[in-house]
């Protein structure tokens, strides 16, 4: 998400960081047509691959200022940047993948598509590396400090000063502190006042406030400090911690700060999830498309007392109701039989499931055992109610017995397959269930995702727990 006014060093990072992975992008290019498989080079080819280059550098652009964090020439450490280059090489990654499929590039190396990111990683690294070491050693030789004033609690000013100290490369210099003790009745002026008056009497560039968000004195101090022109940073509590995954964008007027509680939440990554998934279900429901046809036609011969497929009304993203559709691979009156069945329910928690299940029709227990009944679910996905990954989605009636501890689960898009679907699937108990799907949500990435799908086809094969 774009994060607001950028300054001149958040524009030079862009422009460095594309700079470095356009100049990957022609060095393994030239480096697999000249060196390693010159026989294929000819003038077209090569015409092809540099006009490709102009994507590749508008997609590396793009990607850079969805995701920059900055160089933060002192606050931030190099591997928080390191994090960040790699989530960017993999969504490259991505845009390129698409883009061949669209253009139907045939005559595009996978070698080069294989290698490329990695290039471009290790330079993007080593030129981060370079501005950091170059910078630090800089700042030791005493040039281009920071000179701070630290204003808070007595234990949190003492704790950033010396963490200060211990980093002296980062160029900073605590010129003062300003500590007020817990329980004071704070004078919210007269600490203004001593601040004025420092800022008038010494040189200072930057206010820490190291105070929880919600003090009194908090808003004068930052106010003061805006009127005289000094960088303001705040060293945030437990609360306030929570915005380290936060962006800030305008809103008619108004500073809006999103905070959000994991990575499948951030802006960037869940566009890129929601491009994964539009490919992977346009893709896989054109290759089985033969195989949903076989299975209606076998349904239809073997039971004609029920439509194929059967539509019923899930919970997606955050509380959202959809219709998602499977196979039916049970009798017509499934539903009205659930009550008599209870005490079979071999689940804890709110939801049904039963070994050897009376409803299921044959050819319903042969779908469920191949997981081919839910193959229409790839609609789901195409359509947006689903994703490719996810927790399952839940009925309404199971909803309602949700505990707090149970509803984040609702925060993302349910999914075809996720940990569960890999871990046994009913022979998992509902809380276990539970817990992987949190892990999931909290530790999102795009290559878990690919990793979950991958690892789904040898469990349906298997038949992992599917009954």
């Amino acid at each position: 998400m774009f994060r607001g006014r950028t300054n001149r060093w958040d524009e030079l990072a862009v422009f460095v960081d594309t700079a470095a992975a356009y100049v990957a992008y022609l060095f393994v290019t030239h480096a697999y047509l000249a060196w390693f498989n010159p026989k294929v080079a000819t003038v077209h080819l090569v015409s092809n691959y540099f006009t490709f280059s102009v994507f590749v550098m508008a997609v590396s652009w793009l990607v850079m200022k969805l995701n920059f964090r900055g160089y933060s020439r002192r606050w931030n450490q190099l591997p928080a940047e390191m994090g960040m280059l790699a989530v960017s090489s993999v969504e490259i990654s991505v845009a390129m993948a698409l883009m061949i499929f669209v253009l139907k590039a045939n005559w595009f190396s996978r070698a080069i598509f294989l290698i490329f990111p990695i290039v471009a990683l290790l330079l993007q690294t080593m030129v981060h590396s370079v501005i950091k070491l170059s910078m630090g050693k800089f700042r030791l030789s005493g040039r281009d400090q920071r000179r701070l004033v630290v204003l808070g609690y007595p234990k949190r000013v003492r704790i950033f000063s010396e963490t200060v100290k211990s980093v002296p490369e980062a160029g900073m210099q605590v010129v003062d502190e300003l500590p007020v003790a817990l329980g004071e009745d704070l004078n919210a002026q007269s600490a203004v006042d001593r601040l004025s008056s420092l800022f008038a009497s010494t040189v200072v560039d930057t206010l820490v406030i190291a105070m929880p968000v919600t003090e009194d004195l908090l808003m004068p101090a930052i106010r003061m400090a805006r009127q005289q022109g000094k960088e303001v940073r705040l060293v945030l509590d437990e609360m306030g911690a929570l915005a380290h995954r936060s962006r800030l964008y305008d809103f008619y007027g108004n500073s809006v700060l999103v905070v959000d509680s994991s990575r499948a939440h951030q802006t960037s990554r869940s566009l890129v999830k929601r491009i994964v998934d539009v490919v992977v279900s346009s893709v896989a429901i054109i290759l089985t498309s033969p195989i949903m046809l076989v299975s209606a036609v076998a349904l239809k011969l073997t039971d004609r007392s029920g439509p194929v497929l059967f539509v019923q009304r899930r919970v997606g993203l955050n509380g959202r109701e959809f219709p998602c559709v499977k196979f039916r691979t049970m009798v017509p009156n499934a539903e009205e039989m659930k009550d008599q069945l209870a005490h079979l329910n071999v689940m804890s928690g709110p939801v049904f499931k039963i070994p050897d299940d009376p409803r299921v029709t044959r050819v319903g227990k042969w779908l469920r055992k191949t997981s081919i009944d839910e193959l229409p679910q790839l609609f789901n996905v195409f359509l947006g109610h689903m994703s490719m990954v996810g927790p399952r989605p839940a009925l309404p009636s199971e909803v309602k017995l949700y505990g707090p501890d149970f509803r984040k689960r609702l925060s993302v898009r349910p999914g075809i397959t996720c940990l569960w679907q890999i871990s046994g699937r009913n022979d998992v108990d509902f809380h276990d269930w539970m817990r992987l799907d949190m892990e999931y949500i909290d530790g999102w990435s795009l290559f878990l995702d690919i990793k979950i799908m991958a690892k789904t086809i040898p469990a349906v094969f298997q038949q992992r727990g599917a009954h």
